[in-house]
């Protein structure tokens, strides 16, 4: 078990590191894009193209294992806060099981479609060259594949005892 959190942990903050990467190339190239259109009337071509197609796909799927990890995703607990500490624990430990399942199916249907996109070199046309896209469609399936596992391991921690996950 301890080898997999670890392997779960590095794999995890290695998709957060991609899509930091991914944050500050956007970041440049927006920069860059407005910066050379008002001194040199010459944007960067295929600035819209990269950020939303590229970029903003791993800012937004990438970093779901580590927010699941830190168990930050929004939750509601307006009908919890009264259950007793054993009833929120099963209750917990059943949701994120189910969550795990469905982020599962999530995961799988949108690796299908990214296997499909990748063997067609999906590409959209920016003004001058083609960009293409189909690297991006892997972010949707990595990051919830990973949000999975994080989902499925403190589920099972939950209902079968052990230390937080």
């Amino acid at each position: 078990m301890n080898y997999l959190r670890k392997a779960l942990d590095g794999l995890t903050f290695a998709a957060l590191v991609v899509a930091g990467v991914a944050l500050i190339s956007m970041m440049i190239v927006v920069v860059l894009d407005v910066a050379l259109k008002y001194l040199f009337h010459q944007p960067v071509p295929g600035t819209l193209e990269m950020v939303s197609y590229l970029f903003m796909a791993a800012c937004a799927f990438l970093p779901f294992a580590f927010v699941q990890k830190k168990e930050g995703h929004i939750v509601m607990t307006l009908a919890t806060d009264w259950l007793p500490a054993n009833a929120l624990r099963l209750l917990v430990g059943v949701t994120s099981l189910i969550g795990a399942a469905y982020m599962f199916l999530f995961s799988w249907s949108s690796g299908v479609e990214a296997m499909e996109m990748t063997l067609i070199g999906e590409s959209t046309s920016a003004i001058y060259f083609e960009i293409p896209i189909w690297p991006a469609r892997w972010t949707v399936p990595i990051g919830g594949g990973l949000m999975a596992i994080w989902m499925l391991l403190q589920g099972l921690i939950r209902l079968f005892g052990g230390r937080d996950a």
